[in-house]
Parts: C-alpha cells; sequence; structure tokens
C-alpha cells in the first residue's frame, strides 16, 4: 500500500486543484503545514495580520471564481480574521480556511495555542470541521474544497492538528471534481406566467451579488427590456450586479428599511435575483412592503423566501435560470443604446468650490480611469459619493463592502483584486476605515502587486458621527461626541503607509489628478493617495 505524510497530502491537494497561492499569516501550530507547502507547486502568500489574509483572498476568489486557501494560526489568528471570514460568508466568496491546532496527543491538557476552533469559527462558515486523524485528511480537504464551491458558495474551515502533517497515512486518494450545477427549474414556465401578468411599470427586478458573481448582468437587462422593468442593485451588492448605462437601471436601492420601502412601494412585483435585499439600519418601516408580491430566483434552498415570504420561489443556478427565462420571454438579444453619460449634471452637483469642493476630485479621479476598472468603497462617508460618481459615470465593477458589517475588507480585496487581474484596482477608503487592515499595503509591496488606494482624510469617524446625529435628532454642531475623534496627535497616514512600503501622494488640486494616477497605474505594487477633506 502507498503511504503518504500529512504534509505529502498537503502538497498533492495542492496539485490536484492547481492552487497558485496559499494566503496567510503563520504561528506556531502551522510549522508543520508551512514545511508542506514551501515544498509544494502553491506559493506562500504572506500578510502582517490574519484580517488581510483572508482580504486578499477573498479578493482574489472574487475574481477567479475558485475557493482560495487561507492559513490562520489556530485560536488567536483565527479570531483575527473572523471579521473578514464573516464578510465573505455574506458576499459568497468561496474560501477554505485552513487551521493549525495543537498536536492531538497534547489537547488532553488543554495546552496553549490548544482551544476550540471548530467552535469559534461557526459563525463565520458555512461548514467546519476538526481532523481527528491523519487517515481523514485527504477526505477533510476534498470535502471542505467542494463545500466552498456548492452553492450558496462561502468560507469552510479546516483545523489540522500539527502532528498529523507528519504522520503518514495510506488514504490518500484525490479526485478532481466536476461540479454540473446548470439546473433549471422544470417549472420556469410559471414564473414567466406571473411575470407577464404584472402590469407596465409595476415590475421591478432587484439583483443581488449572485448576479454579478455567474456574470449575469446582461441576462439581467435583457429580461427587463422583454418585461419593461426597472433594475435596481441590491444594497450591499458586493461587486457589479447591474449594467449602469442600461436605460432602465436605476441604480442602488438605498440602504435604509424606510426609504427601501418607499422605494419598491411604486411597484406592484419585485423580481429578487439572488440572496437578498440587504439593508443597514431600521428607521421606521420594514424594507418590504406587505403587499408587494416577491418572485425570487436564488442557487440554493437556504436563501429562498428566508428574510422576507415569497409568492413564488424559484431554485437554481442563476446563470442558466438567467438564460432560459430570457429565451422564454423572447427577449432581444441586441441591447438598446446605452443611456448617455450626463457629466454637466455631475459637474453640477459636484462643484470644485463651495463647502465640499474635494469632491470634485474624486470625480476628477473616476474620469481618468478606463471604465474597466475595479472600484471598490470601505463603509466611509465618502462611500455614497463614490458609487453615485461611478454608478453615473458607467463603471461596472463596483464593489460595495463590507456586507458582513466589519471595515478592514476594502484595502485588502483590492490587493486580492490586483493579484487575481494584473490590473490596478482603485479602492476609495477614509483615515479611520483604513487603519482596520493598513498592513494589507505591505503585501501588495511585497509581491509588487499593482493597486490604487485613495485615502480620505478627516481626522474623524465621520460616518458615525452623521449616524449619532440621525439617531439622536442633533446636529454636528451641537453634539458632544465621545469616541470620534482622532486628532491631537494627528495620525501620520502618510508615514504609515510609507513604512509599509506603499509609494504615497497628495492630491491637492485638479491638475494633480492627471500626473499622480499615470504614476500610479505604472507602478508594480502599491500607491497611497491622499485627499484632505473638508470638517
Amino acid at each position: 500500500m502507498t503511504t503518504r505524510t500529512g504534509g505529502e497530502l498537503i502538497q498533492d491537494f495542492l496539485q490536484t486543484y492547481s492552487i497558485p497561492y496559499v494566503f496567510g499569516n503563520p504561528g506556531t501550530t502551522e510549522t508543520t503545514f508551512l514545511a508542506a507547502v514551501a515544498k509544494s507547486s502553491a506559493t506562500y502568500m504572506l500578510s502582517l495580520h490574519e484580517s488581510s489574509a483572508v482580504g486578499i483572498a477573498a479578493g482574489y476568489a472574487m475574481i477567479t471564481g475558485k475557493p482560495s486557501i487561507v492559513s490562520l494560526h489556530t485560536y488567536p489568528g483565527l479570531a483575527n480574521g473572523m471579521f473578514n471570514m464573516r464578510n465573505a460568508l455574506m458576499s459568497g466568496v468561496p474560501l477554505l480556511v485552513i487551521n493549525g491546532q495543537q498536536d492531538s496527543r497534547f489537547l488532553i491538557h488543554n495546552p496553549v495555542l490548544g482551544a476550540p476552533n471548530v467552535q469559534l469559527s461557526h459563525t463565520a462558515t458555512k461548514y467546519a470541521y476538526e481532523v481527528t486523524s491523519a487517515d481523514d485528511l485527504a477526505i477533510a480537504l476534498q470535502r471542505c474544497y467542494l463545500q466552498a464551491r456548492l452553492q450558496p458558495s462561502g468560507p469552510v474551515f479546516l483545523s489540522i492538528p500539527m502532528n498529523f502533517m507528519l504522520e503518514e497515512t495510506g488514504h490518500t486518494t484525490f479526485k478532481k471534481t466536476r461540479i454540473i450545477d446548470d439546473t433549471v427549474p422544470h417549472g420556469l414556465n410559471e414564473a414567466v406566467t406571473a411575470l407577464r401578468a404584472v402590469p407596465e411599470g409595476k415590475l421591478v427586478i432587484v439583483a443581488d451579488y449572485a448576479v454579478g458573481a455567474v456574470r449575469g448582468i446582461s441576462a439581467v437587462s435583457r429580461i427587463a427590456d422583454a418585461l419593461g422593468a426597472d433594475v435596481y442593485a441590491a444594497p450591499f451588492h458586493v461587486q457589479g450586479t447591474v449594467d449602469p448605462l442600461h436605460p432602465r437601471s436605476r441604480g442602488q436601492l438605498p440602504s435604509t428599511t424606510k426609504e427601501i420601502n418607499e422605494t419598491l412601494s411604486r411597484y406592484d412585483t419585485m423580481l429578487l435575483v439572488g440572496e437578498k435585499v440587504d439593508s443597514f439600519t431600521y428607521n421606521g418601516a420594514v424594507a418590504l412592503p406587505a403587499d408587494l408580491k416577491v418572485i425570487q430566483i436564488a442557487p440554493a434552498t437556504s436563501q429562498l423566501g428566508f428574510d422576507f415570504p415569497c409568492d413564488l420561489a424559484v431554485l437554481g443556478d442563476i446563470h442558466a435560470t438567467l438564460a432560459a427565462l430570457a429565451k422564454a420571454l423572447d427577449a432581444p438579444l441586441i441591447p438598446p443604446s446605452p443611456r448617455q453619460i450626463d457629466e454637466a449634471t455631475l459637474d453640477a452637483k459636484y462643484p470644485p468650490s463651495g463647502p465640499h469642493a474635494s469632491n470634485a476630485l474624486i470625480l476628477d479621479i473616476l474620469r481618468h480611469l478606463d471604465r474597466s476598472t475595479h472600484i471598490i468603497t470601505e463603509g466611509s462617508s465618502e462611500d455614497a459619493i463614490v458609487q453615485d460618481m461611478a454608478v453615473s459615470l458607467g463603471f461596472r465593477d463596483v464593489h460595495f463592502s463590507p456586507r458582513g458589517g466589519g471595515l478592514g475588507w476594502a484595502l485588502p480585496l483590492g490587493v486580492g483584486i490586483g493579484l487575481a487581474t494584473g490590473k490596478a484596482p482603485v479602492c476609495f477608503v477614509g483615515d479611520g476605515g483604513s487603519l482596520f487592515s493598513i498592513h494589507a499595503l505591505w503585501t501588495a509591496a511585497k509581491y509588487r502587486i499593482p493597486s490604487i488606494f485613495v485615502c480620505f482624510i478627516n481626522h474623524e469617524y465621520r460616518l458615525l458621527k452623521d449616524l449619532w446625529c440621525n439617531a439622536m435628532h442633533t446636529t454636528i454642531d451641537t453634539t458632544l461626541f465621545v469616541g470620534m475623534d482622532f486628532s491631537d496627535p494627528n495620525i501620520n497616514l502618510q508615514a504609515i503607509a510609507e513604512g509599509f512600503g506603499a509609494r504615497v501622494e497628495t492630491i491637492a488640486k485638479s491638475g494633480d489628478v492627471p500626473g499622480i494616477l499615470s504614476r500610479a497605474l505604472a507602478h508594480a505594487g502599491p500607491s497611497f493617495l491622499l485627499i484632505e477633506r473638508e470638517p
């Protein structure tokens, strides 16, 4: 019988599935795993913090559509990576997170670094398991990698005691599994009939992240044309889900429940494609009107009718079902002329002078970028501005984050996207939000990953101040804030970013933008661009 050590099985696994990278931050219980990776065909991508390792892996997986492999350090490392694992879980991003565990012969003594890793991981993964024998390792790796890919895709967790990397086993089989998931509901005509029965102008299509993940935007546009429906991106859509220049595109639904309700109240029926209509805060009304008829298409039973009751729940692969629906509706193959970009309106909305003059610098940056550039935002007070500008200008790959609620997702996500595409995405962050994962810059610098970060400097958590005032019905000028300012001393983000290996420049006026962007786009590594925001 042929035997292999656990470490050799790791090497076989990485080779079987053609996995190019292992993303991680190491620790004591991972040394035997790292020794196996060192002799494998994969490259270990070092991050200085677990949150960055998970976020970079998520950005890479989002582009490739395949699970990224992440290595975290037992209980403390897992805890550090959990919020970005949660973001990935809520965004349908497939990851296989492998955790080192103490020597299995030692766990009876509850040693340092021995901990209930699986129990901790449950709130941020779709499946979790700890290997109990070297004989389990091959099937556990195979199972977890497959589960990460299956719908609904997401992070899967595997804890491996470190001694199993050195033990031998005869259980060595790996099979490269091909998943056939192009399922189309046999009863799709029932949905076709229901959609055709909606009065003209009373049907709305809401596209969640799954549409972008399966490249289904064109099919959604065709269906909207056939039915005369308006199209919205769901809030917190994570990646581009609609064609912003399509004449029927109405942008993104609001993120607060009352405003979502007011928008959807204009319609009789909603076709929801994907998981849910997400929301940020409750402000007096539930998101979906009670009399709104809901038809939902989702790839997993766990998503259908989960947040709100559905009149018709359609289970099927998103890409295949949208294609079949477009065909059944005789949707036109030739798209209508795209909506014209109204730059004059944008100029008037964001003038280069006045109390918010730096808004015009954001607009200038976006104007000088190719429209295929990936744009990422990070829960800052500028998010709505960047999103409005980017969508209005026709950017299709606009990543709104973080869907799981944890800041520190955008910077590493940008590094992962840059690694996967070979082209620099542009990530917009606030100075406060940047500090959750600014160490991602070092990984981009070390591995020469093209990436651009635009950081707004206002020395405060401005978004939180605005939310505070909304909740308490006060104004910025009349409110005594606690824990919202980080001045005296000011944080020197230029020095911090430079310390992590980034190029740093300040954008002070419109004339700076072309040259600074040209240098950033030509740089093989991270560029960190600063914009001072008005109080």
